[in-house]
């Protein structure tokens, strides 16, 4: 009589996934490990389903295999570090002087030197204020998490910010990730999909015809199941640790979103990137940092910023369907959603939760995308000017300064360098050494925190701004029912 035969496991059975459709919003919605939803999350109508079969994982993009980009910070020698920090204090006293020799001449050009008292006061009293900042602290607060990610024509980038997200170390039993393409013309969707057969709890949302980056913000957050809400924009890639620190501020309940620190990724690139990595790094660890210290950060960006999902949810009818001038707004989503939240909340900055974005390479980009955040500036600070007296009185002195101060920058800088030496004979030496000297401060400021070498593109962000993009409120301010992003 034969042995009886050995008996084998089962092998797994194959993986399903499932497509729900709403014909009546024009999207569908694609799972394999995640729950599939029942109903469509804007018009609760009931999905139709089907089922599909998954083709076999494919490797990771190039960028994420290896482990990931460190964080690209240099450290000086200490004598290096002391150096800078006291030429940067000789700096601070010279514009302190020159503020005061202002006073002395006040009467030559009130105007302007009231101004020029009024900016000189703003930017020292934001290096002062940074200087006190802290991060939220690392109390193990670890929730559960879903990180969404709205995007339209992003191929080069969509897969590696997925990939990037999976492993950044946040438990994937407290993490899910939902990725929505607004309506992309090239092969985002492509990408989408063979970034979830490597990563089969990944939601997919897709729209049909673009519906604009809104919409998709706020498809994940009403498709998502967890307690914190994550942003991040197609072309961002978080750094190891990343969710963990930035959650840490929501520990406290009297906070709705904490915004993320984030450096520019594609840095080498020219002088323009190089440039945008010094502002970026300014904008954050001086203005951000010091609006951090009273719970009143006033825009947490698309990059990276978690957000109490609660809170959102509160709010989203009316940010999904805000107007201004009788239009849909359709661009400035992450400062007008901050705006909503930081009525009743605090927004925090932490410069320990990391991360890297792609920004624009060539001038003609930049200048659109400038000029389509101009835009919403003018438009959120009409909305956040009702209620900012209502917080810290610092915090809401420095927002309105903030407010005031740039509209009035191209009417001061062009009395100054044209009005000035055409009616007097004389040049504006005086209104020249001001700025220089205060660029050269932020320049080093940088060079200090980064040991960075091109601290120096400093002075092409100044001089440009000056001619240029100093002008673009006013321009912004005419085209506000403009709704074209731009750039896609």
């Amino acid at each position: 009589m034969p042995p009886p035969a050995l008996s084998t496991p089962d092998a797994p059975p194959p993986r399903k996934g499932v497509i729900g459709r709403c014909a009546a919003c024009e999207l569908s919605i694609r799972v394999i490990t995640h729950t599939p939803p029942t109903v469509c999350p804007f018009c609760r109508r009931r999905l139709q389903t089907e089922a599909f079969d998954p083709a076999p994982p494919t490797p990771e993009p190039p960028g994420v295999l290896n482990g990931v980009v460190v964080h690209r910070y240099r450290k000086f020698p200490r004598w290096l570090n002391r150096l800078l920090v006291t030429f940067s204090i000789i700096m601070l006293a010279i514009v302190v002087t020159m503020k005061i020799r202002n006073l002395e001449y006040f009467w030559y050009q009130p105007w302007v030197n009231t101004y020029s008292i009024c900016v000189g006061v703003f930017i020292l009293s934001r290096f002062l204020l940074a200087a006190f900042y802290t991060a939220p602290a690392d109390v193990g607060y670890e929730p559960t998490v879903c990180v969404a990610v709205a995007c339209r024509n992003e191929e080069e980038a969509i897969e590696k910010t997925i990939s990037r997200i999976y492993r950044e170390g946040y438990p994937h039993a407290k993490l899910e990730v939902v990725v929505v393409n607004d309506g992309s013309t090239d092969r985002t969707l492509q990408d989408m999909i063979r970034a979830q057969e490597r990563h089969p709890s990944l939601v997919i949302v897709d729209f049909i015809r673009n519906k604009g980056k809104r919409h998709g913000m706020a498809a994940g957050a009403l498709l998502a199941k967890n307690d914190v809400l994550i942003y991040v924009d197609s072309d961002s890639f978080l750094m190891p640790g990343s969710i963990r620190k930035i959650v840490q501020g929501l520990a406290d309940p009297t906070v709705a979103a904490v915004s993320g620190h984030t450096d520019v990724e594609n840095v080498d690139v020219n002088m323009l990137t190089k440039m945008q990595d010094v502002r970026y790094f300014v904008s954050y660890r001086v203005m951000k940092a010091a609006e951090s210290l009273f719970g009143c950060v006033s825009c947490c960006p698309g990059c990276f910023s978690a957000y109490r999902k609660a809170c959102v949810l509160h709010v989203l009818d009316r940010w999904l369907h805000q107007k201004f001038l009788g239009v849909h707004a359709t661009y400035g989503d992450d400062r007008s959603l901050t705006n909503y939240l930081l009525k009743d909340y605090q927004v925090l900055y932490d410069d320990e939760a990391l991360a890297t974005t792609i920004v624009p390479e060539h001038w003609h980009k930049y200048v659109v995308q400038q000029c389509r955040w101009k835009r919403s500036w003018v438009r959120e600070l009409l909305f956040a000017g009702r209620f900012m007296w209502h917080k810290h009185p610092v915090a809401a002195i420095s927002w309105y300064a903030l407010t005031v101060l740039p509209l009035l920058a191209p009417l001061v800088m062009f009395r100054a360098l044209v009005v000035f030496p055409l009616t007097t004979g004389h040049a504006p030496a005086f209104y020249i050494a001001g700025v220089l000297v205060v660029t050269l401060l932020w320049g080093l400021y940088y060079l200090e925190r980064t040991g960075r070498p091109h601290w120096w593109t400093a002075f092409v962000f100044m001089i440009t701004y000056v001619f240029f993009f100093s002008w673009q409120g006013y321009y912004g301010l005419a085209t506000m029912r403009t709704t074209k992003w731009g750039t896609r």
